[in-house]
């Protein structure tokens, strides 16, 4: 998961293909085709990060990939849809547990109580788990207490940069903006709380459809265990959640060798467009060749320390993946995030991989706990396709 001091940091490039016409902050709207539609945050957002939604409509009504970060998003997405058309959302599929993934649930929910929501059960087990959460099942003043001190926080550190005398004026116009959206996002966040899944599968889940049918694939680990994708076969269009972060990528608690496994799958797909969970859609596999040839750097580099058993914070002053670093960007903003966000956390993770030790989802991702609505539980349906 994201902290949210981090995530601050994490900025998209583009512009809307697509008038907005309805308010759906802090998301910008973007037009895929007319019927497919992709809600992600702008290049001048720079509060705790957000994961995208696409919205697919079907003859009966929507299908989303993910739905944002709290309750605030969820109503933005419901708003949205119901300003494309007067079609219900009629399921919800979540790429993977990063908290800014499953949170908009809520909100969704209420305005639709029927509405499907559909996970991998690695995801399941994710949203649920002790390692995402410790402070109780339901939203109220624990929670709100708990959020609060950390926005505290995270804000606190931000006054601090704007009021430093060597920071840089753009970075401050940045922070400006930044301490804004904090306090819209603290809004937002009242009601949010994790909604179980619905039912889960294990390899494929098809919700079909005359013109736009949605294959829900699992693929394998990468970003986490329980990483999903949406593949439009007739349209030739994927949803990767995780899988592909842009213009910078994520990774904490990631699988290296499985992630390059499962980007080739993607690959082998023939799509014309890719949304990624955070970004703006690719029309080619430039980026996802990048990802591949970073992960490969991680693992051909680290391996004969971990070989050797050389203690991990040694190993880290050894290494060097500037090279690599480079190719997300070469200012020090985006080379100091891709270190942060991806090649240090990945570097831990690369060196237990190889050494055959267990990967802990969550560990090491300072991302704020929230509640759900109740105790982990087995889904009521499981898919075994």
């Amino acid at each position: 998961m994201r902290s949210i001091a981090s995530a601050a940091a994490l900025m998209l490039a583009g512009a809307p293909v697509s008038a907005q016409t309805v308010d759906v902050a802090p998301f910008t709207a973007h037009e895929i085709t007319p019927r497919i539609h992709l809600l992600s945050t702008p290049d001048d957002y720079y509060g705790p990060a957000i994961g995208n939604v696409v919205l697919i409509e079907q003859r009966d009504g929507f299908v989303l990939v993910d739905s944002g970060l709290n309750a605030g998003n969820g109503r933005a997405v419901v708003r949205y849809a119901r300003s494309l058309s007067p079609k219900p959302i009629k399921a919800v599929m979540i790429t993977h547990w990063h908290n800014d993934h499953p949170q908009g649930i809520s909100s969704i929910r209420d305005a639709y109580p029927k509405v499907r929501i559909i996970a991998t059960r690695q995801t399941e087990a994710g949203m649920l788990g002790p390692e995402a959460f410790d402070i109780g099942y339901a939203p109220g003043p624990k929670w709100d207490g708990a959020m609060n001190m950390l926005i505290a926080k995270n804000k606190e550190q931000l006054q601090k940069l704007l009021e430093a005398p060597d920071t840089a004026p753009d970075r401050k116009e940045r922070i400006r903006k930044a301490l804004v959206q904090f306090d819209a996002f603290a809004g937002d966040f009242s009601g949010s709380y994790i909604v179980p899944p619905t039912e889960t599968f294990e390899r494929q889940l098809l919700i079909d459809d005359p013109d736009m049918p949605v294959q829900i694939l699992y693929l394998g680990r990468a970003n986490t265990e329980g990483d999903a994708i949406a593949w439009l076969p007739k349209q030739k269009i994927v949803a990767t959640g995780d899988i592909v972060v842009s213009p910078i990528p994520f990774g904490f608690g990631s699988y290296s060798g499985d992630w390059i496994e499962t980007i080739g799958k993607i690959k082998a797909l023939g799509f014309t467009t890719l949304i990624p969970g955070h970004g703006l859609p690719q029309s080619d596999t430039a980026y996802l060749d990048r990802l591949i040839a970073a992960l490969t750097d991680l693992r051909t580099q680290i391996a004969p320390y971990a070989k050797a058993g050389m203690p991990v914070d040694e190993v880290k002053k050894k290494v060097d993946f500037s090279k690599s670093i480079d190719t997300f960007g070469t200012t020090q903003r985006s080379r100091a995030n891709t270190q942060a966000l991806f090649f240090d956390p990945m570097t831990g993770s690369v060196y237990r991989e190889l050494r055959g030790e267990p990967i802990v989802q969550g560990e090491g991702s300072p991302e704020p706990d929230v509640p759900r609505d109740t105790p982990p539980k087995p889904s009521s349906k499981h898919h075994k396709s």
